[in-house]
């Protein structure tokens, strides 16, 4: 990286680098805690990042990605860390005891096998029969555990000419191999002349672009409701990721408790 807005990420990017790192959080200014694969957590200092020092990357972060950022105003920045695409999410001011709240999910290349995955091959051949019979399916899980991992292990049973549309706020499913697939992303936050549109939008499009596989990424309280709309549309090889403790909990109380929380309301 030798762009401007990588030297201006140096001190978080001499943490988040290392291609055994998870994830790289901040709990308060100074301080690091790094989650590395096959190694747990470490605490680190970092006398560089200070809270104004954070609040500049921000600001620097969302002029590059076109979302509004202001420490006042606007003090939580979602985004994705240009060139290297970590997920980045951080909340600074008093909506937080220390002042900063700060996660980077690492995108570092790593494909497990199934059997790191944990599956058995009854399993394996069970998950590979339903995609291939474009199932729709849901991905379920608790924070950290795998889902999305798991969920690019589904997407290698496709062939590589199917016509796959991934719809994401934040670019993190494997879908470069698909010739005729394409990525949509949709603005996640109030955006700054970025060009990018609204769920909504994103929903109008993807059905008039006539998809094999319809492949959300995480249901949130944005896109629940675009999710049901695809879901309801007849579609087949739908697939996403959800928050949810079981099974169960995702079909009878998760969708319907993203969209209220959305403000929007089941017909």
């Amino acid at each position: 990286m030798t762009s401007a807005i990588s030297i201006i990420l140096r001190p978080l990017a001499a943490f988040y680098d290392d291609p055994a790192t998870v994830e790289m959080r901040m709990t308060k200014p100074k301080q690091v805690i790094i989650d590395r694969r096959g190694q747990g957590k470490t605490t680190l200092d970092a006398p560089d990042l200070t809270l104004a020092r954070i609040e500049d990357i921000c600001r620097s972060l969302a002029n590059v990605t076109g979302v509004r950022f202001d420490p006042d105003t606007a003090p939580k920045l979602s985004c994705v860390v240009p060139e290297v695409r970590h997920r980045f999410e951080c909340l600074v001011g008093s909506s937080v005891q220390t002042r900063v709240s700060m996660a980077i999910r690492c995108k570092h290349p790593f494909t497990p096998s199934w059997e790191q995955v944990g599956a058995v091959p009854s399993v394996v051949a069970y998950l590979r029969d339903s995609v291939l019979a474009e199932r729709n399916m849901i991905v379920s899980g608790a924070t950290n555990t795998g889902k999305t991992t798991l969920f690019n292990k589904l997407l290698e049973f496709l062939p590589s000419n199917r016509r796959i549309i991934a719809v994401e706020d934040t670019p993190e499913l494997q879908i470069d191999r698909f010739w005729d697939g394409v990525g949509l992303l949709a603005a996640r936050e109030a955006s700054t002349a970025s060009g990018m549109v609204d769920w909504r939008q994103l929903y109008d499009h993807l059905m008039r672009a006539t998809p094999d596989h319809v492949i959300f990424g995480e249901i949130s309280t944005q896109n629940a409701f675009a999710a049901l709309g695809a879901l309801n549309s007849g579609i087949t090889g739908f697939m996403c990721t959800i928050h949810a403790d079981s099974p169960h909990q995702v079909l009878n109380r998760k969708f319907d408790q993203n969209i209220a929380w959305s403000g929007q309301t089941m017909p």
